[in-house]
């Protein structure tokens, strides 16, 4: 699955006595910065056009595009205004002393009166080129198909996915719990064992399970991906503790929610839609797995406590080393097999939650600085060292995201800023 981004730019004919300067040579530039753009996001599909005024604007060529990146080049003949008046997700881009008064006034515009649009404005291209990312993973969510296995009222199901749909276009699917169950008894048993001693051999530790027990989540991993494939689906969450609790379930999911996660997909607790939507958001800016967590405040030491039972342990990505992990039991029911991950310290962490129904974003962030060992509480204990009196009084304060807060390894507030403005969400900034 490939974002799609409509790429203008916007230049003034060489003559006119404007911004950069009369006789600029527009035709050079643009190529410049087309070709860093693309050779920087290879993973992008771009639809591009250089426009000298709003009329040349080739609605055909467009069409199906549904976000737009305007990069100003020249000033003042209104083509960024003709794109934002679209409604569709607008990033601007101010090419420094080029197109910076039309940027400006622009931006200021179309914020008053409530376009989803965001701007960069900046020395270092680096910088317009992770905007335009940010702007491609809008792209992705409205494209991007979640199963959702959970006993549901198709009715109630339906009113939900709606909402979806409308708010960042992302499609939800109704699994029942039944047909998880048929794809995990039709799973090989000898792959299902291979899968589970690879993941006892590279443990710390197996503490709590047996070894048929982590053969057992093995199997759920496997039914997980058969569904993930049947339907093409980038993500999957599981009413896991109440269909488990119900003896619906013949295995917690959550050690192959650490696949799946360590894969590339989303995999998500409880079947929280938000925060399922909220890991894809971070999958697609940062490449890298969302942390769901039911966080744990403690003033005496000053950190968060981002607590769960399961972790990725590949933080990094797909591609980068695996975190150390502990093979635990459940730990409410002290059940199943779960995981106890360790996250590494010294890292800066980013925690994000969306709540659409209120088009909201949540955001903090902090320093890891250790891995609690606790036996009450979820396995998983990271720990970051963060301003805990200001999380205190702004959680949910202005808007209920509920317990659960999705994080990841590495500073992207500046990011997620950008995408909440895209997406026209509510910010509110829990350690300001």
């Amino acid at each position: 699955m490939k974002a799609k981004v409509g790429l203008i730019f916007s230049v003034m004919p060489k003559e006119k006595p404007t911004w950069p300067y009369k006789g600029y040579d527009y035709a050079t530039r643009v190529k410049k910065l087309s070709s860093l753009i693309r050779e920087n996001l290879p993973d992008v599909d771009f639809v591009e056009q250089v426009l000298r005024s709003p009329e040349e604007f080739d609605e055909e060529k467009f069409k199906g595009v549904k976000v737009f990146a305007v990069v100003l080049v020249g000033i003042w003949n209104g083509v960024a205004r003709k794109i934002i008046e679209s409604g569709k997700p607008v990033l601007l881009v101010d090419d420094l002393y080029g197109g910076s008064g039309e940027f400006l006034q622009t931006l200021g515009l179309a914020l008053r009166k409530g376009y989803r649009v965001a701007g960069v404005a900046s020395s270092n291209l680096l910088d317009s080129i992770n905007a335009i990312k940010v702007l491609s993973a809008i792209d992705l969510l409205s494209k991007s198909r979640i199963l959702v296995v959970k006993e549901l009222e198709e009715e109630r199901f339906n009113v939900l996915k709606e909402n979806v749909k409308r708010t960042v276009g992302s499609e939800l699917v109704l699994i029942s719990p039944e047909e998880l169950i048929s794809e995990y008894e039709k799973t090989s048993p000898e792959e299902a064992r291979k899968i589970a001693e690879k993941w006892i051999e590279e443990a710390l530790e197996l503490v709590e399970p047996s070894e048929e027990e982590v053969v057992k989540s093995a199997k759920m991993y496997l039914a997980m991906k058969k569904l993930i494939e049947k339907y093409g689906a980038q993500a999957i969450t599981i009413d896991c503790l109440g269909l488990f609790y119900r003896g619906k379930l013949p295995a917690y999911p959550c050690l192959g929610y650490v696949e799946l996660l360590n894969r590339g997909y989303v995999a998500t607790c409880e079947a929280d839609i938000d925060s399922a939507i909220t890991q894809l958001l971070i999958q697609y800016i940062t490449g890298r797995p969302g942390f769901v967590s039911d966080p744990v405040l403690d003033q005496g030491s000053g950190y968060i406590v981002y607590a769960h039972c399961l972790a990725a342990t590949k933080v990094y990505g797909p591609k980068g080393p695996r975190t150390p992990y502990r093979i635990r039991s459940h730990s409410e029911d002290r059940a199943g097999a779960a995981l106890q991950a360790y996250w590494p310290s010294g890292e800066p962490i980013t925690t994000v939650k969306l709540n659409l129904a209120r088009r909201a974003m949540a955001l903090h962030s902090g320093i890891i600085r250790d891995n609690i060992e606790e036996e009450k509480a979820c396995r998983t204990k990271v720990a970051a060292e963060i301003d805990v009196d200001k999380i205190m009084y702004n959680w949910n304060r202005v808007v209920d995201f509920g317990w659960h807060r999705v994080s990841v390894v590495g500073n992207f507030k500046r990011e997620f800023k950008l995408a909440a403005r895209l997406l026209g969400f509510q910010l509110i900034e829990e350690d300001s």
